[in-house]
């Protein structure tokens, strides 16, 4: 599937102006999680990357499976958009990289846990998009827009 169209652009869209997502991941067990986080997103939606602190339940949850999925609403909450995929844990040097790009730190929830800039003491986590998914009414039809199969 060709990342073009009018549902990839508007899925797109969304995504661009969207900073506050809801990210979902689950335990080993099958137990989902679902958190507020704040995204930085590259152009093309082929990755997800996002801060948070070490020790919470969707680290412990990545780290026995390492696959999450995004949820992206407009404001009126009509439209929705889905991005998932394999999902890891970043760290040493590509960490500092995603660190400096991430705008504003200073303000994330993930600094009630250490009032410290030092990037080794966040995680940085980044999902590798596989999937794209446009919801939107009526009856909130969901239209796959990209997918990777494995094979690719």
């Amino acid at each position: 599937m060709s990342k073009e169209g009018k549902l990839w652009r508007a899925a797109s869209d969304l995504v661009r102006v969207t900073r506050n997502v809801i990210m979902s991941t689950a335990d080993d067990k099958g137990m989902p999680h679902a958190a507020w986080m704040t995204v930085m997103v590259n152009g093309d939606m082929n990755e997800v990357i996002t801060i948070t602190a070490p020790n919470t339940q969707k680290i412990v949850n990545l780290r026995v499976n390492p696959h999450a999925e995004w949820m992206y609403a407009s404001p009126t909450l009509e439209t929705m958009v889905y991005l998932s995929g394999p999902t890891e844990i970043v760290a040493e040097e590509a960490a500092q990289s995603y660190w400096d790009a991430m705008p504003g730190k200073s303000k994330a929830y993930y600094q009630l846990y250490s009032s410290d800039d030092d990037s080794n003491k966040f995680a940085i986590i980044r999902t590798q998009v596989t999937k794209v998914v446009y919801c939107r009414p009526p009856g909130y039809h969901k239209t796959i827009v990209h997918e990777i199969s494995p094979e690719d």
